[in-house]
């Protein structure tokens, strides 16, 4: 049933377009001189504009420099990353599973992926891959799980688990990079190959996207390539290329204008490319169909000129009006480039708009203009009012901290504060001194930590912002475990400290073993095997002995107990004390 609908939908879309005449010269002429006034106003180093019509690509040119060091030019042919506008690529590419018959898109992922697990059960057994599309699995972003870790797709996928959710299942929008790399990851294990290999042969190919790549390591590698750029206050400075490989289903995607405009005439035309489809053109209206209302800040940036009106998502694609016309898009953000990526259904028009700085919203800006051009509507002030949103934004003050206490200092040496601190899926964040103060070491991110107050400590980076980092003092008086809010849907995420690593000699493991005497009462052994230490109380079972710092090892899967040895004066181990939930308790070596 719900297929036949969509069939008919498809048609009733097809039949409604109206291809008018092709935009006179001054319309172009109109559209170049926006377009380069636009980049000087946001200070944007390089632009890339590509508009479709119809079937055809009625317009690709390119604008300022793709590398401002050498004046190089940006052409319609110049690569640049397009970010998060690769997710409709992967909609289509798991909605071609569906066209196969190899995947339905609302049963569970976990019929696909048996080790699929979410940190909520019922939410494990139910969510769908429709879900994994349109960001409705109740997890708020949890970016720095990703972005900027060295972890592997399936690694970060095996990571699931361990993510809090903030919101019910399927109760609200909330956008969600790593369900996309889940989708992405399902793509390769259903065909046993890899989504990049899914996408580059039935949907670059196809679409003569020959140079479109998934690596700004390749995408380096092309002569014609441009070069990521932040603005810092009103200065232009070269950023590093950002590997996202492994949540590249998310957004790793590079291509030029011309190249997009092709991937454009297929979203326009029924899931055609020439006389080539890509796509049934019912699996493409799923993808059109809304799912999701979209609401909260986010909205206001993705907005049209739709006088408020609503905004939903589909299967990678934002769904809205555009003076009254159904409108569609995804931008796409990853450091040193912004994309836009939209089209006009019921008029056959579509716009690509690649940049090469970071954050900008320039792109939507030229996308609202070319529309209400090509449509020959009345062109509202898009750059005027974004440039003085923006102005007021960057002009206010900086707020006074009223939540800090002052006149407070830490209550341990800088030192106790140091060393590794672990999540399961955040990973591990390492703190060291750095002069009078601490230094923060996570992912590929270094932040110079100063007193903040109490055991609280603070710094910034430009990448990641503020982040403030408390430590936890344990029963035992020691910094056990820090905490930071790095999802600001959540409460601060807690970091475990983890055990400092220690290789022992089998000689240095001797000199620990041997029986002990429990308060002159019991006897236990701590005895060697297979390089690690094992200590044995009658009646109980063997605990292997893991190394946790100094004199100290834990006893592995008892939450609470560890062995503290003790050594004489001579430096020989004279005995031990168990501590425990319950107690510590004392006991010399007597043999």
């Amino acid at each position: 049933m719900r297929k036949s609908m969509l069939t008919i939908l498809v048609a009733l879309l097809l039949a409604g377009f109206h291809l008018s005449a092709q935009p006179s010269e001054q319309v172009f002429r109109e559209i170049d001189e926006f377009v380069e006034q636009a980049r000087q106003d946001w200070k944007v180093p390089g632009v890339a504009v590509g508009i479709v019509k119809g079937n055809e690509v009625i317009y690709a040119k390119g604008f300022g420099s793709r590398d401002v060091e050498s004046g190089k030019p940006v052409t319609e042919n110049t690569l640049f990353a397009i970010g998060s506008s690769t997710k409709a690529m992967t909609a289509l590419s798991v909605l071609q599973l569906v066209d196969d018959g190899l995947v339905e898109p609302d049963k569970p992922v976990l019929d696909y992926l048996p080790d699929f697990r979410m940190y909520d059960d019922y939410v494990t057994q139910h969510l769908s891959v429709r879900d994994l599309l349109c960001h409705r699995s109740g997890l708020p972003r949890h970016d720095l799980v990703w972005y900027g870790s060295d972890d592997s797709r399936e690694e970060l996928f095996h990571k699931l688990k361990y993510l809090e959710p903030n919101r019910g299942f399927r109760e609200v929008f909330q956008y969600q990079n790593l369900m996309y790399m889940t989708a992405g990851y399902l793509v390769g294990e259903v065909t046993h190959s890899s989504w990049e290999t899914q996408v580059k042969e039935r949907i670059f190919k196809p679409l003569e996207m020959e140079r479109a790549s998934f690596s700004v390591e390749n995408l380096q590698k092309d002569p014609d390539h441009a070069l990521p750029y932040n603005k810092e206050k009103d200065e232009i400075k070269r950023m590093d290329f950002r590997n996202i490989d492994a949540v590249g289903p998310a957004g790793s995607v590079n291509a030029s204008a011309s190249e997009m405009c092709h991937w454009l005439i297929a979203q326009l035309n029924g899931g055609k490319y020439r006389d080539t489809e890509i796509i049934t053109s019912t699996s493409l209206a799923e993808s059109h169909t809304p799912v999701i209302p979209v609401s909260g800040p986010l909205s206001g940036f993705l907005a049209f000129d739709n006088n408020g009106g609503p905004i939903t998502y589909g299967l990678g694609w934002f769904i809205s009006t555009h003076k009254g016309r159904l409108a569609f898009q995804h931008g796409g953000n990853i450091d040193g480039f912004s994309a836009m990526v939209a089209f006009l259904p019921g008029d056959s028009i579509g716009i690509v708009v690649l940049t090469n700085l970071n954050g900008t919203m320039l792109p939507a800006v030229i996308r609202n203009f070319v529309f209400d051009k090509m449509l020959g509507e009345e062109i509202r002030d898009w750059n005027g009012e974004m440039l003085s949103m923006i102005s007021k934004m960057e002009e206010q003050p900086p707020q006074e901290d009223v939540k800090r206490v002052s006149g407070t200092q830490p209550s341990h040496k800088l030192e106790a504060y140091t060393g590794q601190f672990t999540h399961p899926a955040y990973g591990t964040i390492t703190i060291t001194p750095e002069g009078d103060s601490l230094h923060l070491s996570y992912h590929t991110f270094e932040v110079n930590l100063g007193h903040y107050h109490y055991d609280v400590f603070t710094g910034k980076n430009p990448m990641i912002g503020e982040i403030k980092v408390a430590f936890h003092t344990n029963m035992d008086g020691e910094v056990a475990r820090l905490s930071s809010i790095l999802e600001p849907a959540l409460d601060a995420i807690y970091f475990d400290r983890k055990a400092e690593e220690k290789a022992f000699t089998e000689e240095e493991l001797s000199a620990f073993t041997g029986e002990y005497l429990i308060m002159g009462v019991q006897k236990l052994t701590v005895s060697e095997k297979d390089g690690q230490l094992q200590i044995t109380v009658p009646g109980q079972p063997t605990y292997t002995l893991e190394y946790y710092k100094g004199l100290e090892f834990r006893l592995k899967g008892l939450k609470g107990y560890s062995a503290l040895f003790q050594k004489g004066d001579d430096g020989k181990v004279t005995g031990l004390v168990m501590i425990q939930p319950n107690g510590q308790f004392k006991g010399e070596k007597v043999k």
